[in-house]
């Protein structure tokens, strides 16, 4: 056993996240793993989209007794020290209050305000989960008093794994594994998915079937909206204009989450959201990067979907007709497929 927990968190990963596990179970593995190298007295383990940036579905080490609208607006709510959307520009993604500030995290208004009053932590260590570019998810740690702070080696070990953990997201998103859990689907004769949130995070009005929608996409949270939904609205409010994201629901759909303000004279912060389902076509890039394809490797397949024959394709993208067929057939092997028209189908009409 002394042996097992003197290994790296990256070696412990690599072994336990080599299969495709469900999003919950992958969460699970994370939170076991780091703590028996990196010690900590709260997690958060979250989802995120891709192309925003935006969390897309979180689980908790426990209960916090609350639910999200406070973080969700922390976090979305403007410029602040290590927000997830820094860190991931970094190049090693994942930074520590405590050192980042020079032993100063109520330099953090997040922390100041939020964090520390509210729950009494003292250090926050995160790290978001990348690959190719593109954030997948993230973790953030928490450590309370009597805790000493989070070190320069707790960060690089945990840095070191953003590109793993990315990947193994991206095959719980994209690829085969344990079905999806038994929620309820949005009834699409039901109407259209349409909340009106108050600036106080709470919901006014909504249609029937964005009852359904709620519990789809991880449900009432001590009374308050999914993260998810909380991210959109919080995004909204910050940038005062329209935001877009998507988020795999626990039935396995891809839904659509757009908000905006509410204009008109008796709106005061109101924003309203929609929730629709993904058409497959607008995720076949995100499928394809899950899938591990190169960017030319994207571009082909890309095009193949609309039907482009391999002398278009050459001519496109400036190719010889025998360089897209050693792409097509790179594509088809990491796809899993044999031919345009299975990818086609598992792209698209699966």
């Amino acid at each position: 056993m002394a042996n097992r927990t003197r290994r790296t968190v990256h070696e412990q990963l690599r072994d336990a996240l080599g299969a495709e596990l469900d999003l919950p179970s992958l969460a699970q593995t994370v939170y076991s793993v780091v703590a028996r190298r990196v010690a900590y007295d709260f997690a958060c383990f979250a989802t995120t989209d891709p192309a925003t940036g935006l969390i897309t579905g979180a689980s908790k080490t426990r209960s916090l007794g609350i639910g999200d609208e406070e973080f969700a607006a922390a976090e979305y709510g403007g410029p602040d020290l290590n927000s997830f959307a820094e860190i991931a520009r970094r190049r090693l993604p994942a930074g520590a209050l405590w050192l980042d500030t020079g032993g100063h995290p109520e330099h953090c208004r997040r922390h100041r305000d939020f964090m520390a009053p509210r729950f009494g932590f003292t250090d926050e260590l995160r790290v978001v989960f990348s690959a190719r570019g593109a954030s997948w998810a993230a973790l953030a740690l928490y450590r309370g008093p009597g805790d000493p702070p989070f070190t320069g080696p707790d960060v690089q070990e945990l840095g070191a794994v953003s590109e793993l953990v990315a990947e193994a997201v991206q095959r719980s998103l994209f690829r085969s594994g344990p079905g999806p859990r038994t929620v309820q689907s949005a009834d699409p004769t039901a109407g259209p998915a349409v909340l009106v949130i108050d600036s106080s995070d709470r919901v006014t009005h909504l249609t029937p079937a964005a009852r359904a929608a709620v519990d789809e996409l991880g449900g009432w949270d001590h009374g308050s909206l999914p993260a998810n939904l909380l991210a959109v609205i919080a995004s909204t409010r910050s940038r005062g204009e329209h935001t877009d994201t998507r988020a795999r629901a626990a039935t396995g759909r891809w839904l659509s989450l757009r908000a905006a303000p509410l204009a008109g004279p008796e709106s005061s912060g109101e924003v309203v959201v929609t929730v629709e389902p993904t058409p497959r076509t607008a995720l076949s890039r995100l499928s394809l990067a899950a899938h591990g394809l190169t960017t030319r490797e994207e571009d082909v397949a890309l095009l193949v979907l609309q039907g482009a024959s391999t002398a278009t394709i050459a001519a496109d993208l400036h190719l010889s007709p025998h360089t897209v067929q050693d792409h097509l057939k790179a594509v088809f092997a990491k796809l899993g497929v044999t031919s345009r028209r299975e990818m086609t189908a598992r792209l698209v009409l699966d």
